[in-house]
């Protein structure tokens, strides 16, 4: 190992594998073969003008399998698609309740038939839209016989079926939706373990399809499979916000929003690696970030709203 790598270990690294917990069950399975995050440093940041508008208050990120890009410029209540290369290819939106229109967007997610998920906070809806960004349907957010069945919608996701799960946060619980976008059931309620909630926010699904819950009120992730039964929690610290997450093949990424942390669990459920506030390369420290991915050259994107700004990430593993 390099003598920087080496000071990167030290200072870095090891105060986060010593200062972890275990959690009751890993996030993923852990063979012990896979090197581990060292560091996180900031290649480009993007701000500013994005076709017809500075970006304002960026939220929720999505990536196609085509390596398209899609962000919830909620400030300016659009959807914007960028490049694999995250050049700004199109926008769609603009402010209103009408078809196709948005009002604080959030979350956002892909099907495997390319098909867009948009959590219009604003106005109580999900939209949907096709690989074109044609408007198709919406999944309504209120029920007018029982208006506190529903509260806002945030995070979304799909099953391999068609079912849609939608999370709750203001009700503590992921809503159901079947393949013809009705209202099936709940899952979850209101507390503190097992498969309980509390303010749910982004839901990302994981190589074998599980679903990774970020139960932020509990400050931890809490994982479900396929069918909607609780498998494992992995925990937080007990003043994080974990708003959301996003999974490799070896790894799993949390962005704590109250910490402007990011942090990084191994296939056991171990804390390997943290950063934040501050990121090195980057203008300034992180603000109220809102989510991150993982895109098709292996680097990691932040929405990082309170600066009105993505922050583009190159992720430095140990040597081997």
């Amino acid at each position: 190992m390099s003598i920087v790598r080496h000071i990167i270990w030290i200072l870095v690294v090891l105060p986060a594998l010593v200062s972890c917990t275990k959690p009751d069950k890993g996030v993923l399975q852990q063979d012990g073969s896979d090197p581990l995050p060292v560091a996180l440093l900031v290649e480009r940041e993007i701000t500013g003008p994005i076709l017809n508008s500075d970006l304002r208050r960026p939220f929720g990120l999505a990536r196609d399998a085509r390596g398209n890009i899609y962000l919830n410029d909620s400030g300016n209540d659009r959807l914007l698609r960028l490049k694999a290369d995250l050049t700004a290819d199109r926008e769609i939106g603009g402010y209103g309740a009408q078809t196709g229109l948005l009002n604080r967007p959030t979350f956002v997610a892909v099907d495997n038939s390319l098909n867009l998920m948009v959590s219009d906070e604003g106005n109580r809806r999900v939209s949907r839209y096709n690989s074109q960004l044609a408007f198709v349907d919406a999944l309504s957010f209120y029920d007018e016989d029982d208006p506190l069945k529903f509260g806002y919608p945030s995070g979304i996701a799909f099953t391999d079926y068609g079912e849609v799960w939608v999370a709750d946060r203001d009700n503590n619980q992921i809503a159901i939706f079947n393949n013809v976008g009705k209202f099936d059931r709940f899952l979850g309620d209101y507390g503190y373990s097992g498969g309980q909630l509390s303010s749910p926010e982004k839901i990302a699904r994981d190589e074998r399809g599980n679903f990774i819950v970020c139960d932020a009120g509990n400050a931890r992730v809490a994982v479900y499979d396929s069918y909607g039964n609780f498998a494992y929690e992995t925990g937080l610290d007990g003043d994080s916000y974990p708003i959301a997450a996003t999974a490799d093949k070896t790894l799993l990424w949390v962005l704590d929003r109250r910490n402007s942390k990011v942090l990084c669990f191994d296939r056991e459920g171990y804390l390997v690696f943290e950063v934040g506030p501050a990121l090195p390369g980057g203008e300034s420290s992180l603000k109220n970030p809102s989510d991150l991915i993982i895109l098709s050259s292996g680097m990691l994107l932040i929405s990082d709203t309170g600066n009105n700004r993505l922050v583009l990430c190159r992720i430095v593993y140990e040597d081997k």
